[in-house]
């Protein structure tokens, strides 16, 4: 347990309607977090990413909610390994139910695809594959913060470990 690599982004959103959402926005991951190159479980990276992302929401206050949120990686060299994951392609997404009071559950997950090889001494010779899905719920309450839970059980993987995650979330507009 422990704190995982920071984000830092910006982005421009669109409002094109009152349901519909877009958002381009640059994120920045910072290497923040505790990293063991012998930890397959290590929260950091040890090395910056930078990523491009386009999002677009349908979040009406009742009824059938839909999001997905697209994102490319351009990875910079690990300094501990020298070696530099390869780019990588994904997304998350999310088919929910809004009930009219703030509360939001459905169902999430992403996709995981990279797209070039990994470069460097010990560089994997495989491309990684991955897909979630679970449970998700929100509250999109009056003071426009968004905490989110959700669990997601990963499927379909190759070249990496399996598992599960919790995600505690909340989005804080300033």
């Amino acid at each position: 347990m422990g704190l995982g690599d920071i984000t830092l982004g910006t982005a421009l959103g669109f409002h094109p309607t009152r349901d519909l959402h877009y958002v381009l926005s640059f994120d920045m991951y910072v290497p923040t977090g505790d990293y063991n190159q012998f930890d397959l479980s290590s929260l950091g990276r040890n090395y910056w990413v930078v990523q491009p992302v386009w999002a677009i929401s349908y979040i009406p206050q009742k009824g059938v909610n839909a999001d997905i949120k697209m994102m490319y990686d351009f990875n910079f060299r690990n300094g501990k390994t020298r070696t530099r994951s390869g780019q990588a392609f994904h997304a998350d997404y999310a088919l929910e139910w809004a009930f009219g009071n703030g509360w939001v559950i459905g169902l999430g997950g992403y996709n995981f695809i990279q797209t070039t090889d990994d470069d460097g001494p010990n560089a994997a010779q495989a491309k990684v594959r991955a897909f979630s899905v679970g449970p998700s719920v929100r509250d999109a309450n009056d003071k426009n913060w968004l905490p989110i839970l959700k669990w997601q059980k990963e499927t379909n993987v190759l070249n990496r470990p399996v598992g599960s995650q919790l995600y505690l979330k909340a989005t804080i507009p300033f």
